[in-house]
């Protein structure tokens, strides 16, 4: 496709675009397949091979790109009605691309920046900002339980072990995904011990150590004896898509109704260390945060009804 059978994006000083460069997407892939996450692997791909086609049909310049170019893109991916976290996910891809292959990261330069807050601010107006995931409390994981009786079956006793781990521990669904038997430690007083390897905030793989909950152990117990297979291998042997629909169909049943997904169980897990009292601290340590903006983020419904008591 040439140039000339599509109209090039405006760009500020008469810059003209030329062909898309080509075997990005792989090169893209194979540079960060060691330092992401698989999921955030496939999401960069997804996302750099709508902005290669979008340059493509456009006669723009995917690499390096201009970022003007990019702004245009944006925008009219926003009129299309992608999401503000979808519009995110576009721009560190495209930024990825461009450290990866040594250019000059257009999504740095403040016509990028000026346009994704224009957006984000429009996506705002309309009421089209991200929702926070519902919220696996103690109250969401008891209702659950409660719905899905003795657990006695091992479809039952699995999802149970998902929700009650999700919930305490914090787990990302990518995380759960990959849980190994070998991973999970026992204590003398019920309780456990979960060691993750490596996870999106610890891409050196420095690992860390979270606690379980005594009841999450015990559903995690009732589990492996089900399966049938000893705690060996896969805890769960499901795709991370998977335990999400596990989480959000559990407690759809449980009549929770909608908005669980596999991020719930690290939205409750901060909101019940928060309604226990626990220090912002220990808050972030087992949810592996680096800083205190999520806590304050996910626990921000808790810290505004403090205010009640005062009026």
């Amino acid at each position: 496709m040439t140039q000339s059978e599509h109209p090039a994006p405006q760009v500020k000083g008469g810059g003209t675009a030329v062909a898309v460069e080509g075997n990005v997407t792989e090169r893209l892939e194979a540079a960060i397949r060691d330092s992401k996450a698989p999921a955030t692997v496939r999401a960069y791909r997804a996302a750099w091979r709508k902005w290669e086609g979008w340059a493509s049909q456009h006669g723009a310049t995917a690499m390096p790109a201009q970022p003007d170019a990019v702004a245009l893109f944006l925008a009219k991916r926003a009129e299309e009605g992608m999401s503000v976290a979808s519009l995110r996910m576009a721009v560190a891809a495209i930024a990825a691309a461009h450290d990866t292959a040594g250019h000059e990261n257009p999504c740095a330069s403040r016509v990028v920046r000026t346009a994704m807050k224009g957006l984000v601010r429009h996506a705002a107006q309309e009421g089209r900002t991200q929702r926070q995931a519902a919220a696996l409390t103690v109250d969401a994981v008891a209702a659950i339980r409660h719905a899905l009786g003795d657990c006695k079956t091992p479809v039952k006793s699995r999802d149970m072990a998902i929700v009650s781990l999700l919930a305490c521990t914090g787990l990302r669904r990518s995380e759960a995904a990959v849980l190994d038997w070998s991973r999970i430690e026992g204590q003398p007083d019920g309780s456990g011990r979960l060691t993750i390897d490596r996870s999106k905030t610890d891409q050196e793989g420095t690992g860390a150590v979270v606690a379980v909950t005594v009841s999450a152990m015990r559903d995690l117990e009732r589990w492996a004896e089900l399966q049938g297979q000893g705690r060996t291998g896969s805890v769960f042997g499901l795709s991370d898509r998977q335990i999400a629909r596990r989480v959000a169909d559990r407690a759809k049943a449980a009549g929770l109704g909608d908005g669980f997904s596999g991020h719930s169980g690290r939205v409750g897990m901060a909101i019940t260390m928060l309604r226990n009292q626990a220090p912002g601290a220990a808050i972030m340590r087992q949810g592996r945060w680096n800083s205190s903006r999520m806590v304050a983020k996910y626990g921000r419904n808790e810290n505004a009804a403090e205010a009640l008591r005062y009026l």
